[in-house]
């Protein structure tokens, strides 16, 4: 026998109900129409201030909800469990909410189709007889010599309002709805029909235009995945973690419409599970009386509902993993407008209630007793947004606009990063830089030139390399940390796995593809296969990934920078051996890094007294030494960048024959070394540009300057520094001795005596020293070196 819908136009429905109700008070001790009346009183009754709190003399904040429901101009009905508790101080009730929220998500429900006025057939047509006679008194003013073609055109945007109406599905349940219910104020009033007939009743859920969720209260604990158990079943719980999977969002249907093919009658089905049965035979009076043979029924999808649905899974953040365990997930189901809120990749905080659910199919028949658990989502916050989803305060953009116009913030943000790491300056320097990163172009054709900016840092053990690894990816709005050695070129770039819900295939995103527009960190770079590691070739150039895996072909966006940490291939430096033999990485990924950092643990004992005092220091405090100013906190970097990131500064046309002579510089460097270290391609100058344009962003800079570009050549020279001298004792020189060497053996490589100050200046630039140390050399240097405007000679 078909269940009937509770619906508020049947009364003996109602009554029926309220008996129902009183009976199983008895047995259960749940009054459910007190509930009710709670339930309408606090939507009712309910004020609050502005800073909302409870008070007398607020505005009715529910009241007017229900009145934006009403006039179509909001679906979401957000239910603040802090407000219940506030309205009349009853812990009791919230608890119950809490405990019991299927039951009382029920309850209020009822109470709003109750408070809630049911769709008017006149406010409907009114609308849209506005719209068309605004039309026709338009067409007419403005075609009063033309009546015929007048007479065409009003015609055809009434046909055109009339498709666009009845494109609108709400519109047209509402329509529907209140067509029954004139049909059936009718009918009665002519007493033709039976007060008590059920025949134009509907199920409530067709006219029902809002989303009911519940806000857990404020101080409401968060607990790990591995903590909701069976004891959760049917409460309210609040979990965090990362969203791993995201499915489309695909229509659900909640009530569906049949027709009879001989009576007409309409009959509705309401559907509360994944799966349902359809009808297939009418149980109308009309041809169930006198024996006749019932009808056939048709589907009808214009007049069922449907609800945008998406599952998601969610994995627990790896700080909430205990040692030896491997991180739970589980499921969340998505309905209405909480849908495409979470991307994978994203790290949640999610609200909703623990229910369980049978298996079906082959699944039920292996499961016996056992069933599946899900989440029914109620409210979803995002953390660590992109830098563009980010909302600051005016606090906050005060305080950013303030520190820019700081001199030294360029130090101060660097030595903020990881201050609990001693030194490496400019190794955090060029991490600040990839942050901000550069500008992304995208030419006319369809070509793009990628604006992130790629480091490796390359090093002996046991100098923090995987702790600046793990501190990026903390302070990174979409941080994705993994380590080589246990990363397979499918979990890097995306993986082809079966769908539970559809059983077709589906792509599921890996490390890259999860770190879209923000930082992957891989740890243990040499570590990794070589067959897993070409996968990184196509993402850190033209940042995207190609699929062409199980009838699938397609292309990913992984637009996101790449920090990588590796050791060389004898585990330390080897000074006897060239540079390629230590690396034993192939020179077509070495090329794809903006920046190639190569940190070589050598014993100095001013240092390392420095450094042992540092980490002893860390160790009994368990904070870092105190800095000539107070560290910027992660949330000010991640805002500060998130506002550099909006300035696109262009390079002006007089500033690149100075970029060009640098580049050149570099190339007959090489071009005179045996051994390059690293051999300078199209991609290094593609590299001095995208570092400029970030140093000039992070100044808020509205143009590069040749400041900008000394900074991005004096890093790439400084990445080198530490091999550039054989393991050996030398004498420590200062800047002006190795400048004046410069200048020497430039005259005596081309047998010339004088020299332009701007060829020098581009040696001293891509070695690594400023304009200032070349004018310190010249004045200490004067005796030996005559200068004039544009020369330099040797006396």
């Amino acid at each position: 026998m078909e269940k009937k819908p509770y619906t508020p136009f049947n009364n003996k429905n109602k009554n029926l109900k309220k008996n129902n109700n009183s009976n199983n008070n008895n047995t259960t001790g749940f009054d459910y129409p007190s509930e009710k009346e709670k339930c309408k009183d606090f939507l009712n009754f309910f004020k609050c201030t502005d800073n909302g709190s409870e008070t007398g003399n607020g505005f009715e904040k529910y009241v007017e909800m229900m009145k934006e429901i009403t006039q179509k101009k909001r679906k979401n009905f957000d239910i603040e469990l802090d407000d219940v508790y506030n309205f009349n101080k009853d812990p009791v009730f919230v608890e119950s909410i809490e405990n019991n929220t299927t039951t009382y998500l029920r309850l209020f429900t009822y109470a709003l189709d109750e408070l809630i006025p049911p769709p008017d057939l006149s406010s409907i047509r009114s609308a849209m007889d506005f719209n068309h006679n605004n039309n026709n008194n338009n067409n007419n003013n403005n075609n009063n010599n033309n009546n015929n073609n007048n007479n065409n055109n009003n015609d055809f945007d009434k046909n055109k309002e009339d498709q666009k109406f009845y494109q609108n599905s709400d519109m047209v349940l509402d329509l529907l709805a209140s067509q029954r219910i004139q049909r059936k104020k009718i009918l009665q009033e002519q007493n033709k029909l039976d007060p008590d007939s059920n025949e134009f009743d509907f199920p409530q859920e067709i006219i029902r235009r809002f989303e009911l969720h519940f806000i857990p209260r404020k101080e409401k604990p968060i607990i790990p995945i591995r903590l909701i158990k069976s004891e959760q079943i049917g409460r309210l719980v609040t979990f965090s973690g990362v969203v791993t999977r995201v499915t489309d969002v695909k229509p659900l249907v909640v009530i569906s419409l049949y027709t009879c093919d001989i009576c007409g009658a309409e009959i509705f089905q309401e559907i509360t599970s994944r799966e349902f049965m359809p009808l297939f035979q009418c149980k109308s009076k009309q041809c169930t009386e006198g024996g006749k043979q019932a009808g056939n029924l048709t589907l009808q999808t214009r007049g069922s509902k449907f609800v945008k649905f998406q599952e998601i899974k969610v994995q627990e953040i790896a700080n909430q993993v205990p040692i030896g365990h491997t991180p739970r997930s589980i499921k969340v189901y998505i309905r209405g407008e909480l849908t495409r809120i979470a991307s994978p990749g994203d790290i949640i905080t999610m609200s909703g209630i623990f229910l369980p659910t049978p298996y079906t199919g082959h699944k039920a028949i292996k499961a016996g007793l056992l069933a599946d658990t899900y989440i029914e989502a109620m409210q979803i916050i995002q953390h660590k947004k992109t830098y563009e989803q980010l909302d600051l305060s005016e606090e906050m953009l005060k305080r950013i606009h303030d520190e820019s116009q700081n001199e030294n913030i360029y130090e101060k943000l660097a030595m903020s990063l990881a201050p609990e790491i001693y030194g490496h300056l400019d190794v955090k320097k060029a991490l600040l830089l990839m942050m901000v990163g550069g500008e992304s172009k995208h030419m006319k054709d369809g070509m793009n030139i990628r604006g992130d900016i790629n480091v490796c840092l390359m090093g002996d053990p046991g100098i923090a390399k995987s702790q600046l690894l793990k501190h990026i990816a903390k302070v990174a709005p979409r941080g994705i940390y993994t380590s080589g050695k246990g990363s397979s070129g499918v979990g890097l770039t995306a993986a082809v796995i079966k769908d539970s819900m559809t059983g077709e295939f589906v792509l599921e995103g890996g490390s890259l593809v999860l770190a879209d527009m923000g930082i992957c960190c891989i740890d243990e770079f040499d570590k990794m296969e070589d067959s897993d590691r070409t996968a990184i070739h196509e993402v850190m150039e033209q940042q995207t990934i190609s699929i062409a895996k199980a009838g699938i072909t397609t292309t990913l966006n992984a637009r996101t920078s790449i920090l990588a940490a590796a050791n060389p291939a004898y585990g330390r430096y080897n000074f006897d051996r060239s540079p390629d033999e230590n690396f034993r990485l192939p020179h077509s990924l070495l090329s794809r890094f903006d920046l190639l950092f190569l940190m070589v643990d050598k014993a100095d004992m001013d240092n390392d007294r420095l450094l042992s005092e540092h980490v002893t220091y860390v160790h009994m405090h368990s904070k870092p030494p105190q800095l000539s100013f107070e560290p910027f906190d992660s949330e000010f970097i991640r805002a500060y960048v998130s506002q550099a990131r909006k300035i696109i500064p262009p390079v002006p046309k007089d500033l690149t024959n100075y970029i060009v002579d640098s580049y050149i510089t570099l190339r007959k460097q090489d071009s005179e070394t045996k051994t390059p270290f690293t051999y300078t391609t199209a991609r290094t100058l593609l590299g001095i540009l995208r570092l400029s344009q970030a140093f000039a962003r992070l100044k808020f800079s509205q143009q590069v300057s040749q400041e900008d570009v000394e900074e991005s050549m004096r890093l790439m020279f400084v990445s080198k520094q530490s091999i550039r001298f054989k393991n050996e004792k030398k004498t420590p020189q200062n800047p002006s001795s190795i400048i004046y060497t410069l200048i020497k053996d430039h005259c005596a490589l081309n047998n010339v005596k004088k020299v332009s100050i701007q060829d020098i200046k581009q040696k001293v630039f891509s070695s690594g020293f400023t304009e200032q140390h070349l004018y310190d050399c010249l004045n200490l240097y004067k005796s030996v070196l005559n200068t004039n405007s544009n020369f330099i000679s040797l006396i």
